[in-house]
């Protein structure tokens, strides 16, 4: 039956919306061979007598059309597969098939097709033969009768390169005489199928030359494999979506894509092929560090953030994600993968990256190029010569983490013959009057530090008190921080109790300070925040430094008679310690005694602590905490003074020039011990660490 005539016959289908997503991992097809049971479509020129009607012929290639398709990476649907209609009533039953092929693909629209197949029928000429593709165009088809679907109008470029795709194949593929690609017809499955569509119609079974050939199984394979084709061809581009969803523009060359998308930003480069997003500048993954400079370039690509930085003098390429070293040209690469005959077979930055290498090679190892040894083998009779003991000191809360950290110190509790047996005990829910004991701690005979609640004593630290036998504690704060009651019953665990607590955390400062034996210098941080005074407290504490806290704007004058005659280094910019407090010390003890050591936030300022001090810091073992909290920082510096070990501070990623500095200190120390002080260390900024440490 002729489709032109059965269109007036439709009813409106109005369907629920939703946005076309290019998000799903796999490419549908929806093949319609048209009619069906009751619904024989046109009998053509001899269909009456042969039996032979249009659904008959529709439904062959259809099911070769799936056949053909079965070995590729399409998902294939059909809304029959049988000689089967869907409704009694023609207009129902084309409502009803077009629901079945809809629901296939929701959810998946944009990566789906539909192709409806029939042949034609003109009953007033014999004559009339070849091929039609139609696709539907609101502006060339719009019938208020018989709206179209708003998700197909959405979809009418896709539907018209899908035409322009399956038009030529078809006519090459069957040698029909071309009739062109349509548009001016409202056919209703294309109109309401919500996905690109086409109908295509495969000759003319009123015309007895075509009808002949249509029915031949060559033909049907010929048509089948031409739609195959099409179908296939159809998903080899690439879009160009904003970060809302929307396509900017389409490409059949990858490269074009990338280079027009590299134009923009925030879009992305979707292979609708290989149903993967190939370029995605709304995230970053790789980012230009520059030596000595704040500034942070971000890239999408590698060889875009490699490109822009070997153009440029000491910078680096660090991996967003991993938080790996991917280029550099003024970092080492430590790490070298050899053959059995010590010959080198590359060298890298990252432990990860050289073993990732060189589990696809045979017969190598991959070593530590500052001591050689060797950290992974696949070599037979060969072994691993270093490895990286990593502990967590963590407890269930701060309290108990500054008891594992005693623990680990003292593991039998003080010897007997210790000629100190003192522990510091301070406010463990406030930093402001313990931010600069540590020097103090470590003079006392590396004396632990722990902590306490200002209102009672704290059960943990009370029973380490005890384990340790320590004849000594020496509470730093005044009463509001470390009450009588606490003092008390200290006390009450036989043991000599000594405050140190004056007015204010200034006062209880200085009066800290004044018990210093020994001082080399004077780190200088702000009093307020505690970051840049934890940052240096390890190295103050096994360097001989102390730490003066002060306000941002100027020293007391009790602070500059402290400092009058040493060495000072500031920490921290200017807008935490001031360039009036610089000229304060410049004026009191001359500028060759003055430094500042500073970045654009703590790790920054930690990274130049480290760097300034690393020809001091020398051992095998490297203490890992987080810089968004005090207590457990705090709490490490005497561990640090035992193993003298630097603390790194952390947050959910190492800081760029904290890990220059542990590249360096890596491949100068042959560090076997990793400890993470507490439990709020994350899995990212840790492997980064260790990475470094092998």
């Amino acid at each position: 039956m002729k489709k032109r005539l059965i269109v007036h016959f439709f009813l409106l289908l109005i369907v629920f919306l939703f946005s076309p997503s290019f998000a799903a991992a796999e490419k549908y097809i929806v093949i319609d061979p048209g009619h069906g049971g009751r619904f024989t479509g046109t009998s053509g020129y001899s269909g009456d007598q042969t039996g032979f009607y249009e659904k008959v012929g529709t439904l062959e290639i259809g099911i070769k059309l799936k056949e053909k398709l079965q070995g590729t990476d399409i998902k294939v649907f059909m809304t029959r597969q049988t000689d089967r209609d869907f409704a009694k009533d023609s207009k129902e039953d084309l409502i009803e098939r077009t629901k079945i092929a809809n629901n296939y693909v929701k959810g998946n629209n944009d990566n789906s097709l539909f192709i409806s197949i029939h042949h034609n029928a003109y009953p007033f000429s014999t004559l009339v033969k070849g091929y039609e593709t139609y696709y539907y165009s609101k502006g060339a088809a719009w019938d208020e009768e018989y709206p179209p679907d708003p998700i197909q109008v959405n979809f009418e470029s896709e539907s018209r390169r899908l035409a322009s795709i399956v038009h030529p194949l078809v006519l090459s593929g069957t040698g029909l005489h071309d009739k062109g690609i349509q548009n001016d017809q409202a056919f209703f499955v294309i109109r309401n199928a919500q996905m690109p569509s086409v109908l295509v119609e495969i000759g003319y079974m009123s015309n007895p030359s075509e009808e002949s050939l249509i029915k031949t199984s060559h033909f049907q394979n010929d048509a089948a494999e031409s739609l195959a084709q099409a179908a296939i061809n159809f998903f080899k581009v690439f879009e160009v979506f904003d970060n809302k969803g929307n396509e900017i523009k389409q490409f059949t060359s990858r490269d074009e894509a990338i280079t027009f998308a590299k134009t923009l930003k925030n879009v992305t480069v979707f292979d609708k092929d290989k149903q993967k997003t190939i370029y995605d500048s709304t995230k970053v993954n790789y980012e230009v560090f520059m030596k000595g400079k704040d500034e942070v370039i971000s890239f999408t690509e590698l060889s875009d953030a490699i490109a822009y930085a070997s153009d440029r003098k000491n910078t680096k390429v660090i991996a967003k994600e991993k938080g790996t070293v991917e280029w550099s040209n003024y970092l080492q690469r430590p790490y070298q993968i050899q053959n059995k005959d010590g010959v080198s077979k590359g060298n890298y930055y990252e432990k990860s990256q050289a073993i990732e290498v060189a589990k696809s090679m045979k017969n190598v190892n991959v070593i530590s190029r500052s001591s050689s040894d060797v950290l992974w083998t696949n070599i037979s009779g060969e072994t691993i010569t270093k490895s990286l003991e990593v502990e967590a000191l963590s407890g269930r809360d701060r309290f108990e983490t500054a008891v594992k950290i005693s623990k680990e110190i003292y593991p039998n509790g003080f010897n007997a013959d210790k000629e100190l047996k003192t522990v510091v005990l301070t406010n463990g829910l406030g930093y402001a009057d313990a931010l600069s004991v540590g020097p103090l701690a470590a003079q006392l005979g590396n004396a632990p530090i722990l902590l306490t609640r200002p209102s009672s004593l704290d059960s943990f630290s009370e029973k380490e008190i005890k384990r340790l036998k320590a004849d000594k504690v020496l509470l730093i704060g005044g009463e509001n921080a470390v009450s009588t009651t606490v003092e008390n019953q200290v006390k009450k665990l036989g043991v000599t109790v000594e405050r140190i607590g004056g007015i204010d955390r200034f006062e209880t400062n200085l009066m800290i300070n004044s018990r210093l034996d020994q001082v080399e210098g004077v780190f200088v941080a702000n009093g307020f925040s505690y970051a840049d005074a934890l940052a240096s407290s390890p190295i103050a504490s096994s360097s001989n430094w102390s730490i003066v806290l002060s306000d941002k704007k100027k020293l007391t004058n009790a602070a500059l008679s402290y400092v009058k005659g040493k060495n000072t280094a500031i920490l921290g910019g200017e807008a935490v310690m001031s360039s009036n407090i610089e000229e304060q010390l410049k004026n009191l003890n001359g500028s060759k005694t003055v430094e500042r050591l500073s970045g654009k936030d703590r790790y920054e300022t930690l990274a130049s602590i480290l760097d300034e001090f690393s020809d001091e810091i020398k051992s095998d073992t490297v203490l890992l905490s987080i810089g968004q909290d005090f207590p457990d920082a705090l709490v490490s510096s005497a561990l640090a003074v035992k193993t003298d070990a630097p603390l790194v501070l952390v947050h959910k990623e190492l800081n760029a020039n904290v890990q220059d500095v542990l590249f360096e200190y890596g491949m100068q120390n042959r560090v076997t011990s990793f400890f993470t002080i507490g439990g709020k260390v994350e899995e990212k900024p840790k492997n980064q660490v260790a990475n470094r440490l092998y």
